[in-house]
């Protein structure tokens, strides 16, 4: 089973599918449910439970009802079911601490590790920017609605929440509350996220065989990107897509590492996806863009089963370099 989890706007449904497209792509039977599905076998579409007690029941019985019938060579997507609706009912709701959802979702955990379950946690960098990339598209009845859940129940009452910028507030803190917690939980976890330190970039070169360079023209190279993906597994850096792009014409991408230990796992696809689908957000109507990379030697499959063509010289010309250098000091 995988979950895919993160804030609202992270882009979880459409992660969801596209591994579930991956997958049935590989020939796996994937079982893919969306969040708020009526018949979602394993959580609920109405949350109006009496009280935790009442709910927390419910919850189990249903999962355990799903794991015992769960057909053993299928692979299950789901997203929201094991963070994020806990957490709006645990800590928004009823106002529980970080250590009592953590329990609550713990022993969700316990119940749901005979599938083998992997988490799959979009990490957003700015949680204002990505709620307000949204909003046109959701419109002011959902904004109304999550407001008011958020800032208009025990929560937000406590801290004195309101109006979007406590919607803000109740979301980054959920966050904050969630990353901590999974490296507890006893699942595999990987986090996609966009803050690669220059020791986790260093690593990934290392990881490759690539020679090193200075720690401060990685520093440079990093904070200078268009765009940056870091994958982690159970917090550690495995794999990163590296980008420069002009917002316009032209987009390049300048590294893709994925450690040799995770390589043939989907890992660099979906970081391709994830990059695809931002380079499209940025596109207006009507737009075309050229996308280039260099491949390593061997790689040119990869690349090519996302779709890049090999350049030929007759038909598009040679693509060329030139390696400069700094004069040495004197």
């Amino acid at each position: 089973m995988i979950i895919v989890e993160g804030l609202p706007g992270s882009g979880k449904s459409t992660t969801a599918q596209m591994i579930a497209d991956e997958l049935r792509r590989k020939g796996k039977t994937v079982v893919c449910v969306d969040e708020g599905d009526a018949n979602h076998p394993a959580d609920y579409a109405d949350y109006d439970f009496p009280d935790f007690e009442a709910e927390r029941t419910a919850i189990y019985t249903k999962w355990r009802a799903f794991v015992d019938q769960a057909d053993a060579d299928t692979i299950y997507v789901f997203n929201c079911v094991l963070l994020q609706n806990p957490m709006c009912e645990t800590m928004m709701r009823f106002d529980m601490d970080a250590d009592a959802s953590q329990t609550y979702i713990a022993g969700m955990a316990d119940i749901i590790k005979p599938l083998n379950p992997i988490i799959v946690y979009i990490d957003e960098p700015d949680v204002r920017t990505t709620i307000d990339r949204v909003l046109d598209e959701r419109g002011d009845g959902w904004l109304n609605a999550v407001i008011d859940y958020h800032v208009g129940q025990a929560y937000g009452k406590h801290h004195n929440l309101q109006g979007y910028d406590g919607y803000i507030a109740c979301l980054k803190e959920r966050k904050r509350r969630e990353l901590a917690m999974l490296p507890f939980l006893g699942l595999d976890w990987y986090s996609v996220s966009q803050d690669m330190s220059v020791q986790e970039f260093a690593s990934l070169f290392t990881s490759v065989a690539w020679s090193l360079p200075a720690p401060e023209q990685m520093e440079s190279a990093l904070r200078h990107s268009t765009k940056s993906f870091v994958v982690r597994h159970n917090g550690n850096a495995v794999a990163t897509m590296n980008w420069l792009g002009d917002y316009g014409m032209h987009w390049f991408m300048k590294e893709c590492i994925v450690n040799p230990a995770y390589q043939g796992q989907l890992i660099g696809t979906l970081l391709y996806r994830f990059s695809k689908n931002f380079i499209i957000s940025t596109m207006r109507d009507t737009w075309k863009t050229c996308v280039d990379l260099r491949s390593a030697p061997g790689t040119e499959p990869f690349y090519s089963s996302l779709g890049f063509a090999v350049m030929s010289g007759p038909d598009t010309g040679y693509g060329m370099e030139t390696m400069l250098e700094h004069p040495p000091s004197q």
